[in-house]
């Protein structure tokens, strides 16, 4: 009995690793799997030998001539066309600036809004209102302290302010 065909197998994906296998890379298992199935493909035989020609006609390419003036003229170009350095300040600097500015005067101008409506609004609740909304409007703003009243914040300060330090 003579050796069996190798099993069906996909020729494209063979065919792109038959770079591999001509330069003599792989396990030895795989080469000699490659073998197998290039002595039942004459496809894939065709596609060796195809690439073997193409590397036999690169290797006689002669290389590209270039004009003496190459050099020097791709470095002038890109000096030309070089801009600033990615951090060089005197270019980054007011690059940036106006972002922070304009942030810098909504800030300011937010902040006089916000005074100049308070003390106009409270200005005027403050004389029309009695001594109880008073109260009651203080009682409401002290939601917003760090240890508002009731809180538990305010009952854990007051157990740790009221306890006696025991000493070893």
């Amino acid at each position: 009995m003579g050796p069996s065909a190798p099993p069906p197998m996909n020729c494209s994906i063979r065919q792109k690793k038959l770079s591999a296998f001509a330069d003599g890379e792989g396990s030895p298992a795989w080469r000699s799997e490659m073998e197998a199935h290039l002595a039942h493909c004459p496809e894939c035989r065709q596609a060796l030998a195809a690439l073997d020609r193409l590397w036999l006609a690169l290797e006689d390419a002669a290389p590209p001539r270039l004009r003496p003036d190459f050099a020097p003229a791709v470095m002038a170009r890109m000096t030309e066309a070089s801009g600033p350095g990615f951090l060089d300040w005197r270019y980054l600097l007011p690059a940036m600036l106006p972002a922070p500015a304009t942030m810098a005067a909504l800030v300011l101008f937010g902040l006089f809004i916000g005074g100049w409506m308070g003390q106009t609004v409270m200005k005027d609740r403050l004389m029309t209102t009695t001594s109880q909304e008073q109260t009651a409007t203080l009682a409401a703003m002290d939601a917003f302290a760090p240890t508002p009243r009731g809180s538990l914040a305010e009952g854990y300060l007051l157990l740790v302010s009221t306890t006696p330090l025991v000493k070893p």
